[in-house]
């Protein structure tokens, strides 16, 4: 009972930040800006004063392999960030393997495009921390010099909070791809105004940030916890009369 309390207060919790992103990337700081129609059926009005781009002319998919082994760690998707993997055993034997994975760069935009068409759970809107590598089976979009990674992390996560990605895919898989995606019309403010809606995120967001941890580090424990003492059980450690 109390791990179902904790998951739908984690629920809670994650809506809420997602719909605080969606607002601000799509509506801007200022409530009292003139807006316009979009011409994006998802946004709707706009401020009158931002552009629109396509996703091609910001980004582009051109990214090279691991082929020289350059990088020996990996990196996954955990609760729409990007960490290490936790590898066991000698990283050599891993070679064979991660030659084929893509060099990420910092500030590279992931995209999770796998199981589109029943998988509505997982978070699929990542940014590379550092320089790195990742399974090629995800979508990498490298921003051009005059791109803004930030702002569009934050457009992308509540495109994916509002499961927009997956009326875009292909094949029996529904799979993602740069094709799909770059003829999309993004919202563009103007850069200073970017960068002013992330840092809000930011400052919004840490508390919320700060609770979800929490809370999934309580849900981890308690999820241990039960399996833990049902195996004391089934061994016989625990006595049930």
């Amino acid at each position: 009972m109390r791990n179902r309390e904790r998951e739908r207060e984690l629920r809670l919790l994650d809506e809420l930040k997602q719909s605080e992103i969606a607002n601000v990337v799509t509506r801007g700081l200022n409530p009292d800006v003139p807006m316009k129609d979009s011409g994006i059926p998802w946004i709707g009005q706009m401020p009158a004063h931002w552009d629109i781009q396509r996703l091609g002319s910001l980004f582009h998919d051109r990214i090279s392999l691991n082929a020289d082994y350059k990088f020996n760690r990996a990196y996954k998707f955990n609760y729409g960030t990007l960490v290490p993997k936790e590898e066991t055993g000698d990283v050599a034997d891993l070679k064979d393997t991660y030659i084929k994975y893509s060099v990420l760069q910092q500030n590279d935009i992931v995209i999770n495009g796998l199981n589109l068409n029943y998988d509505f759970v997982s978070k699929r809107v990542a940014i590379s921390p550092t320089d790195c590598i990742i399974t090629s089976a995800y979508l990498v979009l490298r921003p051009y010099n005059n791109t803004y990674s930030e702002y569009f992390l934050q457009l992308f996560k509540a495109m994916d909070s509002q499961k927009l990605f997956h009326g875009m895919g292909t094949g029996i898989r529904l799979t993602l791809s740069f094709n799909e995606l770059k003829s999309q019309y993004l919202p563009i403010p103007p850069i200073e105004e970017q960068k002013a809606i992330v840092d809000y995120i930011q400052q919004k967001n840490s508390a919320i940030d700060e609770m979800i941890a929490n809370l999934r580090a309580e849900i981890d424990f308690l999820i241990e916890y039960k399996q833990r003492l049902i195996a004391d059980v089934v061994t016989g450690q625990i006595k049930v009369d």
